[in-house]
């Protein structure tokens, strides 16, 4: 049989007339010889597949014509006659370089009609299934791919949804009506001795509705088209299929891409794009100058396994019995799917914003430990300076302890001779025990200034008097100052002044201060050494004390940079002691500066803020 044909079609090949197009360049224009009907989906989709790709691998556009013929429902001589007629005088003047017929229908009437109107114009056929390809002897300059779309594939889907499958219910107009399917019909002897067939094909719709929704519970539906009932009323074959599977009770069988999603279970679907893909290859290899003949016809692997998720829950088909590598379609995504891209970024905003809280956290911890470091360091050298401050006012603060030690010393004698007289002088004796007493006290409270200059004093804020510290700090200077011929005052009015601070810190501004204004005056005539100490309110939040000197002044480069570290205008300063003003200043939210005197000499200024004042 197979050998005859292959002589059949070389005889038939050695008579043929010669393309009338050989040796010339076809013409860029194409002809799509579509079976379907004008709003097929699987036409539609073919014929963009086809486009897209030919037009991707071509530089030069190329011309496509459709013809969509509506074989399914229009055939015979009444119709092809005219239509033979119409394409004649359509195509009159319009020269074809490659027919693309799709359907097995469409490549029969095209070889019907190629010889009268497109004599020698290469075929490429497409969705033509085997037993069409293998029946029909091939003129030459035709190629082209099959789709097999055999019943097996229907039978595998439907035992895969239905356990225990014993029939099948076709629906669908008959067989030999559809192009597609014609085969379907010898094909079915092949499953006579396992299944049961029922054969609903071409019934009217009521009918068919009532058929579908009694089916026993081992059976399966399995659906081609419809596009004429068994009433005659026309239908779109997959609106058709959704009036069917609102009646059904049992799973659908489809083998058609556009039938997903209107009611069919899934099937192995015959998809529409990589057929239009293949067919552009082939045509844009003859239009490129190869000839038809020599491209073989090949046997396409269109079909997919494609089940509809909404139908498998409605049977409540488990996913596990599907063919492998089937494709769930219409499945909700999961919250994962449907929220991915905001909760990503959600995620990544938290773990940011943790992730900055962490080093936030961390610097704050890192500052604080720098800060507590710093600030112990800070009341190690401010110690160090008061222990300096002492180490200078050692030898006025010796003189001044020796004035009340050697009362005391004296006054002791003088009342061990007024006891030894016989009678003792009693009243005198009282009087010079009452000056020990007051030298004592004196001297007490000289120690007990030099010892809290001296202690190591914390960050302790309370509230306390500027104008006891002001006064204390002239007590301790006192000495110094009449040594070094200096004149101490201090206007400080008769108001207590509260301010929130560590005493033994004010003190050492107010010392530092002090002391560097001695120092600025020991080139100054004796009697023209003054230092003043003087406080005023600034305002209703803080006080403002000033320390007043006239000694040499400030040398102008070095005003503005005179509170820095290591900064000094003295021989053999270290440039710490005014740092160390400014740093506890500004640590109690005060503020200091310097200015220079008009009549000579210099003020230092600072402010700390008011706390809640006492009553004078």
């Amino acid at each position: 049989m197979h050998f005859a044909c292959r002589l059949a079609t070389l005889l038939v090949v050695g008579l043929a007339p010669v393309n009338s197009w050989a040796g010339e360049p076809l013409p860029r224009s194409v002809l799509i010889f579509d079976q379907s009907e004008p709003n097929s989906p699987w036409g539609s989709v073919f014929r963009a597949a086809f486009r897209s790709s030919l037009s991707a691998a071509s530089a030069e556009p190329i011309a496509v014509y459709v013809e969509t013929l509506d074989l399914g429902r229009f055939k015979g001589p009444q119709y092809e006659e005219p239509l033979r007629t119409f394409l004649r005088e359509k195509y009159r003047g319009k020269p074809i370089g490659v027919i693309v017929p799709l359907g097995s229908a469409a490549l029969k009437l095209l070889l019907r009609l190629r010889g009268e109107l497109w004599s020698g114009v290469p075929v490429i056929f497409a969705a033509v299934d085997e037993a069409a390809a293998t029946q029909s002897i091939l003129p030459p300059e035709v190629t082209g791919s099959i789709l097999r779309l055999p019943l097996r594939n229907a039978v595998v889907a439907a035992r895969s949804l239905v356990p225990g499958l014993k029939r099948i219910a076709l629906v669908g107009a008959p067989f030999e009506r559809q192009p597609y399917f014609s085969h379907f019909k010898q094909e079915l002897q092949d499953f006579r001795g396992d299944l049961e067939f029922v054969d609903l094909l071409g019934l009217p719709m009521e009918e068919l509705r009532a058929r579908v929704a009694a089916l026993p519970d081992d059976a399966a539906i399995f659906y081609t088209a419809i596009y004429v009932d068994g009433a005659g009323i026309t239908y779109v074959p997959r609106e058709a299929l959704r009036t069917v599977a609102e009646a059904a009770n049992q799973p659908i069988v489809i083998n058609a891409e556009p039938q997903i999603g209107y009611g069919g279970t899934g099937g192995f679907l015959a998809v529409a794009d990589p057929v239009g893909q293949d067919a552009a290859r082939r045509a844009s290899r003859i239009l490129k100058g190869e000839r038809a003949s020599d491209i073989p016809i090949t046997m396409g692997d269109f079909a997919r396994p494609v089940f509809d998720w909404r139908q498998l829950q409605r049977f409540g088909i488990d996913e596990k019995r599907l063919p492998r590598g089937s494709e769930i379609r219409f499945r909700p995504p999961s919250m994962w799917e449907q929220y991915r891209t905001p909760v990503m970024t959600a995620l990544a905003v938290v773990l940011l914003q943790s992730a900055m809280i962490a080093w936030l956290l961390f610097e704050r911890n890192r500052r604080r430990v720098a800060e507590l470091e710093s600030r112990r360091r800070l009341m190690e050298i401010a110690h160090m300076n008061r222990s300096a401050t002492a180490g200078a006012l050692s030898a006025s603060i010796a003189h001044e302890l020796n004035q009340p030690l050697g009362a005391i010393l004296s006054n002791t004698e003088a009342a061990e001779m007024l006891l030894a007289q016989d009678p003792p002088s009693i009243d005198v004796v009282k009087e010079i025990l009452a000056d020990v007493r007051n030298a004592d006290l004196r001297a007490g409270e000289i120690i007990s200034r030099l010892r809290g200059l001296l202690t190591r004093a914390e960050f302790n804020l309370q509230n306390m008097d500027l104008n006891e510290a002001i006064h204390s700090v002239v007590q301790i200077l006192g000495a110094e100052a009449k040594e070094r011929s200096v004149v101490l005052t201090a206007d400080q009015g008769q108001r207590a002044l509260l301010v929130r601070g560590e005493p033994v810190h004010v003190q050492q501004v107010l010392l530092n201060l002090a002391m560097n204004g001695m120092d600025a005056m020991l080139n100054c005539v004796p009697g023209n050494r003054r230092l003043a100490f003087e406080t005023a309110l600034n305002g209703e939040s803080e006080v403002e004390v000033s320390v007043t000197d006239t000694g040499t002044g400030i040398p102008k480069d070095k005003l503005k940079s005179i509170f820095d570290p290591f900064v000094t205008t003295k021989q053999k300063g270290m440039g710490l002691g005014l740092s160390i003003v400014r740093t506890i200043v500004e640590t109690y939210g005060g503020r200091i500066w310097a200015e220079n005197r008009i009549g000579g000499g210099a003020v230092f200024r600072f402010t700390l803020p008011l706390a809640k004042a006492r009553p004078a």
